[in-house]
């Protein structure tokens, strides 16, 4: 395939993202068989290790410094807060569906902010480094402390919290790390860029249909819904109070990563810290943080003036 129809490809996919994510999860769903004989801890790991080296790839290196170095009090607040609250809430949460689902719930709360919020803080006009600064700071600390918030809030006597960290470094901190890499190394490169963005949209579906292999049609799922979305709100109505006082340019970049929590790094701590059964939810809650996610892009880009500085930032130019 040449080069141009990779990238092409690509952006085809981008484009239909949303009703992708729908069929392949509602396929999952659907007839699950085939995901569960490939799905386990193992096959999710290795999915979520290729999904975040892709991730690092594309994310542009922080070129702007000074809108960092802006923010980096409030970036700190940002952080903090929300690590201590976003569990706090899904633990809470956890406790109105059945014990087999708190796990996937209570991952969503240490979970970092999800990928693509950088990507719609672009659309939306916002600050596209503040966005990247918060991705790889809160991925950095999910890294480090989800094993030890785990251990407090679950009531998993089994939980071994050096081995989730061990896991999340090697699926999650090491990719992470090589993707951005490589990223310096393949700069002007877009060719070998836009094949990495596939294989990551690629393997993002990969992902949700191993989720959603574990959804099982009950009743009781939509009780798990029912959190999940209240999850969502909680989260949206932190990152809105988190960047009420910014310039209306910043409060996109701050809410967004802030609402937003990566469905397939949660399903990456759900499977390795309570197996694979527990992913469940996090099939549920991917579809609704990516149609959030979009929704809440198109309307901040719709309610202010175009900014194609930040727009050429967040593509690169």
């Amino acid at each position: 395939m040449g080069a141009h129809r990779v990238g092409a490809l690509a952006r085809r996919l981008e484009s239909l993202l949303i009703p992708l994510v729908v069929v392949i999860g509602a396929l999952g769903v659907a007839v699950p068989g085939p995901g569960r004989t490939v799905d386990g801890t193992v096959a999710i790991d290795l999915t979520l290790a290729v999904l975040v080296f892709t991730a690092g790839l594309a994310i542009e290196v922080i070129t702007d410094i000074a809108a960092v170095r802006a923010r980096l009090a409030r970036l700190v607040v940002v952080i903090a807060v929300s690590t201590a609250t976003l569990p706090l809430l899904a633990w809470l949460l956890g406790h109105l569906v059945s014990t087999g689902y708190r796990g996937g719930i209570l991952a969503v709360g240490v979970a970092p902010s999800e990928v693509a919020a950088v990507g719609l803080v672009g659309m939306a006009g916002g600050e596209v480094a503040v966005a990247a600064s918060l991705l790889v700071a809160s991925s950095i600390v999910t890294v480090l402390v989800a094993g030890p918030i785990l251990e407090a809030l679950a009531d998993v006597p089994t939980l071994h919290p050096l081995g989730l960290l061990l896991t999340l470094t090697i699926v999650v901190a090491i990719p992470l790390a090589a993707g951005a890499g490589l990223r310096r190394l393949l700069d002007g490169k877009g060719q070998l860029l836009d094949a990495a963005r596939l294989v990551g949209l690629v393997a993002l579906l990969v992902l949700l249909w191993q989720v959603d292999s574990r959804v099982q049609l009950r009743l009781s799922y939509l009780g798990v819904a029912a959190v999940l979305l209240g999850l969502l709100a909680g989260s949206s109505v932190l990152g809105w109070l988190l960047a009420r006082a910014l310039p209306q340019a910043a409060r996109s970049a701050v809410l967004l990563p802030v609402a937003m929590r990566d469905f397939a790094v949660a399903a990456g701590i759900a499977a390795s810290a309570f197996g694979p059964g527990a992913t469940g939810p996090l099939g549920i809650y991917g579809l609704l943080v990516l149609v959030f996610g979009a929704a809440a892009a198109r309307l901040a880009s719709s309610s202010r003036p175009k900014c194609a500085g930040r727009r050429a930032l967040w593509r690169g130019q």
